[in-house]
């Protein structure tokens, strides 16, 4: 039990003499730093956040324009305005046109003829001269 007591002992008086190194280390480290310098520099931080979202905010929007502009009515706009358009097109027309363009011939009821080239010939008389 002596040994456990003696061992304990050392190993408190050691974790006693951490911990002091660390405290010396945060002091050096933390200087001349206090609550108020931490509290002005987070405001800073904060302020330079929320001007950068601003910033991305308006880059983000369209330059001209609503940004809450409707697609379903500038597509339905867009189809009557062309409508608009195809109806003066159309208003000076009394009928379609019934003449066939330059260049057009009809031809009565023919049907094509067939042509059939050497190889398809030479198959043929192959055929009928094995089918003997």
């Amino acid at each position: 039990m002596q040994v456990n007591t003696l061992e304990s002992a050392n190993l408190n008086a050691e974790t006693m003499a951490a911990m002091k190194k660390a405290s010396d280390a945060l002091k050096v480290i933390h200087g001349n730093l206090t609550m108020d310098k931490v509290d002005a520099t987070m405001a800073t931080v904060n302020e330079q956040r929320d001007l950068a979202n601003e910033i991305a905010e308006t880059i983000s929007n369209p330059l001209y324009g609503s940004p809450d502009i409707d697609e379903v009515d500038l597509k339905r706009e867009l189809e009557e305005l062309e409508q608009d358009e195809l109806n003066e097109r159309l208003s000076g027309a009394e009928r379609a046109p019934m003449h066939l363009p330059a260049g057009a011939r009809v031809e009565g009821d023919r049907s094509p003829v067939a042509v059939e080239d050497d190889d398809e010939a030479q198959l043929r008389e192959l055929q009928a001269s094995l089918a003997m």
